[in-house]
């Protein structure tokens, strides 16, 4: 009796261990196909999903000027660009910036022009210095002609910056520390001017300089967030 027992519990043991069995294997192959499913939209993802990762960008030089930053936007559709930083990103209580610009450039004249403000926020607390509560990070904009392939920002000297775009991944930072004369703008990186540039393109004369103070007509306030 005790053998008739015993076996008819292994084959009861037997029968749960392959139904666990088969759970498992089923399982698996669910994870496999979602993993798979996750891959194949992650490759046909369109731009609504994509994100890029940011770059940091350290503008040296003056404190109390704002040098010429050149971020390539000459793509089909318009991009969500985020220029922003924390409060202690350099040092402590240098001041916190978060600002979000639709923006795409002309493209040669093929595209139309965009440039509009979203959010512009500052933070500060005591030991910001009153230069940057009075004028902020950002002193100017301007999109670029149909030579210069993306718009210029005019961003606070000694003090380091996250840009990140949702349709451009920049791949480096090159600071020009002379007077430049030459076309140097491309779609993939980030330009530096600290002496600005004089150039002719073309039949395009284009000057930049380093500015001093905000320009008040494009940047009239330091806490903007549209449609507020």
């Amino acid at each position: 009796m005790l053998v008739q027992e015993l076996a008819e519990l292994t084959a009861s043991v037997n029968i749960v261990t392959e139904a666990i069995t088969g759970k498992i294997r089923q399982i698996d192959q669910r994870m496999a196909l979602a993993e798979a499913e996750f891959e194949q939209f992650l490759t046909d993802a369109d731009e609504r999903y994509t994100t890029r990762e940011g770059i940091f960008v350290d503008v040296s030089g003056e404190e109390d000027k704002f040098y010429p930053v050149y971020i390539p936007a000459a793509q089909r559709g318009a991009t969500e660009l985020q220029i922003s930083r924390s409060m202690h990103d350099d040092r402590e209580g240098a001041g916190a910036l978060t600002a979000r610009y639709l923006l795409q450039n002309n493209g040669w004249g093929i595209l139309p022009e965009i440039l509009l403000v979203d959010i512009f926020r500052h933070a500060f607390n005591g030991m910001t210095p009153d230069a940057v509560k009075t004028d902020g990070f950002i002193a100017d904009f301007v999109n670029g002609s149909a030579y210069v392939i993306g718009a210029m920002f005019w961003l606070r000297g000694g003090h380091r910056y996250l840009i990140s775009s949702t349709r451009k991944e920049f791949q480096q930072v090159i600071t020009h520390n002379e007077l430049i004369t030459t076309n140097v703008f491309d779609h993939h990186n980030i330009h530096i001017f600290k002496s600005g540039f004089d150039i002719d393109i073309g039949n395009s004369h284009i000057v930049t300089e380093v500015k001093t103070s905000r320009n008040l007509d494009h940047v009239p306030t330091l806490d903007y967030i549209r449609g507020q």
